[in-house]
């Protein structure tokens, strides 16, 4: 698997692809210097005008198993309608912004816009879905792991495969055009066309992660090497394995704790986003993860208390960090 290298895309006219990641966060920014250091020139719309500012004089920096890299002349705006009609925008924003961040994007999607979440969380695709409505919208998920360090400075983690599909068979070209480029920018793709399933697989991964490693303050790797840690994480992804069996899809518990577990491996290091938003005091995609299972398992009558206690004492975290007590 090709990851992190100096790739040079090979399919004639991606240069000229207009390519908008949309938040400029640990995922954006690692996404944005994998595809400009094959060539290619996205481009990142972020909010943030002190991140703008940041990136457009400084660029970004790639931390990486083969060193430290500087990423230079990479497009960032804070002005969607600047950009003009996108050929795909590529949402990375937090799973409670999606719906904000597509009203900040609209002006650069038109009717020929590929839409796309590669987002945490469930929900993202139908909320693209509903605010673009006549538009091509993939979803799909990313196992690379990145922390951000600051502005435009991001560390890869850990390397892991890109997968995504159309919600309409109509959009099949589409997600094979952004498969080849990813693939030719080192950034090993798949297309799947069950993405329900890819999704909640996904959902798996960070349901048995991302909570524990915000509450214990420990990185991802960590959760393995102590019993009571690993069998909660298990028990929380076999909760949410029978929440997406009682919805009609065909997952194996086991297997998909074993994939938990692999995830932990090749991530080891890796400082998960949502503590790294415990740790800032920002809020936390909680809601959209274990949050969401909890909420699809109740109303599907399947016990979820792991899934519950792990939401809310993130909820408590995120109340401490903000000086709450209530």
């Amino acid at each position: 698997m090709r990851c992190a290298g100096e790739a040079k895309s090979d399919r004639k006219g991606d240069e000229s692809m207009k390519i908008v990641i949309v938040g400029a966060g640990a995922m954006g920014c690692l996404f944005a210097a994998l595809l400009r250091r094959a060539g290619l020139e996205p481009l990142l719309l972020e909010k943030s005008p002190s991140t703008v500012a940041a990136i457009g004089c400084g660029g970004l920096v790639l931390e990486d198993l083969t060193g430290t890299h500087a990423v230079d002349r990479i497009a960032i705006t804070g002005d969607a309608a600047g950009i003009g009609p996108a050929d795909y925008v590529v949402f990375f924003v937090k799973a409670f912004d999606t719906a904000s961040a597509a009203g900040f994007a609209a002006a650069c999607i038109g009717p020929a816009t590929v839409v796309v979440t590669l987002q945490n969380g469930i929900g993202n695709a139908d909320v693209l879905s509903e605010r673009f409505p006549g538009s091509n919208v993939l979803a799909g998920i990313t196992a690379h792991g990145a922390t951000l360090l600051g502005p435009g400075h991001v560390r890869h983690a850990g390397c892991g495969e890109t997968a995504f599909g159309p919600l309409h068979p109509s959009g099949r070209r589409s997600a094979e055009v952004l498969c080849d480029v990813f693939n030719a920018s080192g950034i090993a793709a798949r297309i799947d066309d069950d993405v329900h399933a890819l999704l909640w697989g996904k959902l798996c991964v960070n349901i048995g992660i991302n909570a524990l490693a915000a509450i214990l303050d420990i990185s991802n790797g960590r959760i393995l090497e102590m019993d009571p840690v690993r069998d909660i994480m298990r028990n929380a992804v076999r909760e949410a394995v029978a929440v997406a069996v009682a919805q009609g899809l065909e997952f194996d518990a086991d297997e998909q704790v074993a994939r938990v577990e692999q995830v932990c491996r090749a991530t080891q290091s890796n400082i998960c986003s949502m503590l790294q938003d415990v740790r800032a005091g920002r809020m936390t995609e909680i809601e959209y993860i274990n949050g969401a299972v909890v909420r699809a398992g109740r109303s599907l009558h399947c016990p979820v208390p792991v899934n519950a206690m792990l939401a809310d004492l993130v909820r408590a975290r995120q109340m401490l960090a903000a000086g709450k007590s209530a």
